[in-house]
């Protein structure tokens, strides 16, 4: 008697740790939170965000034309890349860029430096790569393959989705034993799939690409650039 009693307990153990619960409906409700705005600690921010505040809307320069990021070049494109080579006066042959590193657009007129930061956020610093013959290839076929990205230095001709001339100063690339790049440092680091820099020595020039941009706005009294085919199609 006692062995079918135990027999019948372990059944029912058994049978309960099979048994498998589901929830077929739920329902809550939310509770709203609700928080006073503490004086004492907006009295010690007020001052660091006035002082921000003011900061970032000093005014550079004027811009005489809006500018925005296109392809296969645009005019804002062509501006920070230009820029950053008269920057750094003549120590690298041409700059390449993103068009994914450009977050706005610079409108016309008044231009601040909240606009910049908007412009540029990241904190990405400027370096010099040397490419060489075959490294050259590589860049503009994947200036090519991306449709364009923005670039300063040089001028593309594309026929039949080829490259047919790519010069500098009059001189076709891929008759120079290498070339010296300006671009960021993390583009230089193989970002946005820019494998042929991955492994090349960068020579650090201790600027960060935002403070290049507002430096040269706050040097001019007004800001220009334009469309010149530098990347032109056949």
């Amino acid at each position: 008697m006692k062995r079918i009693f135990l027999t019948y307990i372990l059944f029912l153990l058994f049978a309960s740790c099979s048994t498998q619960y589901e929830i077929h409906s739920h329902t809550g409700t939310s509770i709203d939170v609700k928080t006073k705005v503490d004086s004492v600690v907006l009295s010690i921010i007020a001052p660091y965000q006035n002082a921000l505040s003011e900061k970032m809307n000093e005014v550079l320069c004027y811009n005489s034309t809006k500018m925005i990021k296109g392809q296969p070049e645009s005019i804002l494109g062509n501006f920070v890349c230009d820029l950053c080579l008269e920057t750094i006066g003549g120590d690298a042959n041409i700059c390449i860029l993103n068009n994914g590193g450009l977050r706005s657009e610079l409108p016309k007129g008044e231009i601040t430096k909240g606009q910049i930061y908007e412009l540029m956020p990241f904190e990405n610093e400027l370096v010099i790569l040397e490419l060489n013959k075959s490294e050259i290839n590589d860049l503009l076929e994947y200036i090519l393959v991306r449709g364009g990205e923005p670039f300063g230095g040089m001028r593309i001709v594309v026929s039949n989705n080829e490259t047919i001339s790519a010069k500098i100063s009059g001189e076709e690339l891929n008759e120079q034993e290498s070339i010296k790049v300006l671009t960021s440092d993390y583009l230089a680091n193989g970002g946005n799939k820019m494998n042929f820099f991955i492994g090349k020595e960068q020579y650090k020039l201790g600027l960060k690409l935002r403070d290049a941009i507002i430096n040269y706005c706050f040097s001019k009294d007004t800001i220009t650039s334009k469309l010149d085919n530098r990347m032109s199609y056949e």
